[in-house]
């Protein structure tokens, strides 16, 4: 590799780190900037070494992270008892959520099926449980995404280098 393409890498892979934490820290876009890092740096390179083959692949895993993220918040829910509204709640409320960072990550999808339970007539002590399942799989959304980003990295630096 040429010494530009070098200095390419390196920014790639710093800008990958930055998605990476930014599926934990929910200011940073997370697994759709290490996405958008590998095409800039296929443009970059001519497509030589991340090829349109890779880039509509790993487009597919991003998109099927993001998507996994809001089912996860609704299984979470679902798995801890909430039923239609509390789980399109966990939904609902997630997204509601992102207007609200950092704690409106967190507090969304709790909040959501919290008020979908209770508006559908289920107890506090039910509509707590389901929001408290929202919060579990908003958690374990991040983990998915976090996981998926460092595989996409390192997926990167095999095919660079």
């Amino acid at each position: 590799m040429e010494p530009g393409m070098w200095v390419a890498f390196g920014v790639s892979l710093l800008l990958m780190a930055v998605g990476v934490m930014g599926t934990v820290v929910p200011v940073l876009p997370g697994v759709p900037l290490v996405w958008l890092t590998m095409l800039g740096f296929g443009i970059l390179d001519r497509f030589q070494r991340v090829d349109a083959t890779f880039l509509v692949v790993m487009a597919l895993v991003t998109a099927a992270a993001e998507v996994t993220d809001y089912l996860t918040r609704a299984w979470g829910a679902k798995r801890f008892g909430a039923g239609r509204a509390g789980t399109w709640g966990a939904v609902i409320g997630a997204m509601i959520g992102l207007f609200f960072l950092p704690f409106g990550l967190l507090l969304g999808p709790f909040l959501g099926a919290l008020m979908g339970e209770l508006l559908s007539g289920r107890s506090m002590q039910d509509s707590v449980r389901a929001g408290l399942g929202g919060l579990l799989g908003t958690l374990s959304s991040m983990v998915v995404k976090f996981a998926v980003a460092v595989a996409m990295t390192v997926a990167f630096v095999v095919k660079v280098v």
